[in-house]
């Protein structure tokens, strides 16, 4: 499901974008459309409701939220949502963005990870970084989605939710999932927007402002998958408990979650966490939220299958044919999601003999954390104009490739390895699925060569005994 990921529970900011791309030419005409139909945050599509800046005093913290929602906030701090705007990463690129496009992304990529301080018009670059309010620095939180009136997609260039394309209006009017709620501290309005993946789908879709070019397309991957063919939105994966997520992806069913929205409210069938958990366990422990973290591991482990089909026996001095089967059991989008220009899952495949002896690999890492270049990647290749690899956002123009697996789909792969005469049977053939948030590569660029060590986690993996014929 859309990972609130990211943004939220995003890694690596998905809007990093320019004007002109290496190349690009307009018209006259081009450029005069463009510049009539630009909204007043241009290029984020974030508005509010007057179309006019507010002031981010004009927002609730989420501190004075936990004076209620003790659980939700609890659930809230540490995520992904909450580290939005902190996050090294996206900080990382955003500058190097800023400074390639004079500017033109900051107000992009800011309308997802920092939606108050876009509205208020606050962020400026000073000695080299981005300067913010206090409560700009706290992310998607809960004043900016409570106070969201509209999802204003049938007016983007696409006609589909993407880049912030949301309207705000701050106040005392807080609105949600539930008709009947009541509040001594602020007033209630209900929201079908809020249970629906559309809303979601404003920052996890997310377009080129120029060319259109779809970068992230989280949300249209599950809007065609048979998940919203049964009616489970976004939120009934990614706001409930990891155990129920899990039952909801095998069953395709939606399951409850039972309790209380705030300790003075009612019990109820049915109470949307707030960790917000997708895939990224990197940037949350990093941060130190240990919990969620943990949460986006068993998420990982959850989310798809290896079916190993070998031959009983293989014949010395032959070649033998083996192949790797990789199911999405349990994401309602596609693995990997988001920016999947960046994202690594990849199969690593080993075959040694009786004495341990390896006969064949592929998939493992070099000493820099490299893949080998030969294994198979599930993941977007990313070019510029001139058909260029690149991992910057605004340089892109479109995918080499994208083999990504849908929901419920599958990608085989087939390996072969030579048998020698000598070589000690029996064979043991271990197939593992591997996920990488993004390449050591990266990191190194960005947060510098010996920063970080890029965790990985293993999601699945299939053990087969090889008898060797004489």
């Amino acid at each position: 499901m859309a990972r609130k990921r990211f943004p939220l529970l995003i890694l690596v900011c998905t809007m990093i974008m320019s004007l002109v791309l290496p190349g690009l030419t307009w018209s006259t005409n081009e450029k005069n459309t463009q510049e009539e139909a630009k909204p007043p945050f241009y290029p984020s599509l974030i508005n509010t409701h007057t179309g006019k800046p507010v002031k981010s005093t004009e927002f609730t913290s989420p501190d004075i939220c936990s004076g209620c929602h003790v659980e939700i906030y609890k659930q809230w701090k540490g995520s992904m949502h909450s580290h939005a705007y902190v996050d090294p990463i996206f900080h990382a690129l955003w500058k190097i963005g800023s400074k390639k496009t004079n500017g033109f992304t900051d107000k992009l990529c800011a309308g997802c990870h920092t939606g108050i301080g876009t509205v208020s018009e606050e962020i400026i670059m000073k000695d080299g970084e981005f300067q913010v309010s206090e409560i700009a620095k706290k992310g998607v939180q809960c004043d900016l989605c409570h106070t969201i009136v509209e999802s204003t997609f049938l007016k983007t260039p696409t006609h589909e939710p993407q880049n912030a394309s949301i309207s705000v209006e701050p106040g005392n009017i807080k609105r949600g999932p539930y008709k009947d709620s009541k509040s001594s501290f602020h007033e209630t309005a209900y929201s079908k927007l809020h249970t629906t993946s559309k809303f979601c789908a404003n920052c996890h879709h997310v377009f080129h402002p120029v060319t259109n070019f779809h970068i992230e397309r989280t949300y249209d991957e599950w809007k065609y998958s048979v998940y919203a063919q049964k009616g489970i939105q976004c939120q009934d994966c990614h706001m409930v408990p990891i155990e129920q997520a899990i039952e909801t992806a095998r069953t395709l069913t939606k399951q409850k979650n039972p309790g209380k929205a705030a300790f003075t409210g009612p019990e109820r069938d049915q109470v949307y966490t707030h960790e917000f958990v997708g895939g990224n366990f990197t940037v949350t422990k990093l941060l130190g939220s240990d919990k969620h973290a943990e949460i986006a591991k068993k998420r990982l482990k959850n989310a798809a299958e290896l079916t190993l089909n070998p031959p009983d026996s293989v014949e010395r001095g032959t070649l033998a044919t083996l192949s790797v089967k990789v199911t999405n059991i349990g994401a309602g989008h596609n693995l990997p999601t988001s920016l999947t220009e960046v994202r690594q899952m990849w199969l690593e495949f080993l075959v040694t003999d009786a004495k341990g002896t390896i006969i064949y690999h592929s998939g493992k890492l070099d000493k820099a954390g490299n893949i080998d270049p030969q294994a198979k990647i599930f993941n977007a290749k990313s070019v510029d104009i001139d058909g260029k690899h690149t991992y910057k956002p605004w340089e892109m123009n479109r995918f080499e490739y994208n083999n990504t697996i849908p929901p419920k789909g599958s990608s085989t792969t087939g390996y072969t390895f030579l048998v020698t005469k000598d070589i000690k049977g029996p064979l043991l053939v271990k197939a593992t699925l591997r996920y990488r948030s993004y390449p050591q590569s990266l990191a190194n660029l960005l947060l510098g060569k010996d920063a970080i060590t890029l965790p990985i986690v293993d999601m699945a993996q299939k053990e087969a005994t090889l008898l060797v014929n004489k």
